[in-house]
């Protein structure tokens, strides 16, 4: 079996520069209510903490287990499917795969990179990178996942 990994190093330093983020946003809550600060400085404080918090620390959440795991597979294959440890889907039920980058979902809440698997039954497989693979290796991931589309999603009847 092949793999699709992203580096432990990556996910450790993400993981420890969230956690950096949300120390310095609880420091802005202590320094807002016990330290002698003006209104405006409280008001700011208050409201950036509350804004950082649930922003980095839900990435925190995110990258904490990946950078504790053992394994840093995304994906595994053989000739003949691929899997993402919960799903396994043969080559010749792929059609296409597609890339779909970050964003900001409700209420500041981000939308983890995925790759999305286009099957021929026009269902989608998507599976998060929790952007651990650097933008970087994407494309190269991207281009070797389509070459072993083409390679191997060809029906052997």
């Amino acid at each position: 079996m092949n793999t699709i990994s992203y580096r432990k190093s990556v996910a450790w330093g993400k993981a420890l520069g969230s956690l950096l983020f949300v120390l310095a946003c609880l420091f802005l809550l202590y320094a807002a209510f016990f330290m002698d600060t003006s209104m405006i400085r409280k008001f700011f404080c208050i409201t950036s903490a509350i804004i950082g918090i649930p922003f980095f620390g839900g990435y925190f959440v995110a990258c904490l287990p990946r950078a504790l795991s053992s394994s840093t597979a995304v994906l595994t294959y053989d000739d003949h499917s691929i899997s993402d440890g919960t799903r396994t889907v043969a080559w010749a039920e792929i059609s296409r795969v597609s890339y779909k980058g970050p964003s900001i979902r409700k209420w500041l809440v981000p939308q983890f990179p995925e790759m999305i698997f286009h099957l021929t039954n026009r269902d989608t497989w998507k599976v998060n990178t929790y952007y651990l693979i650097t933008d970087s290796e994407i494309q190269s991931v991207m281009k070797q996942l389509r070459g072993l589309i083409s390679r191997n999603g060809k029906d052997t009847k």
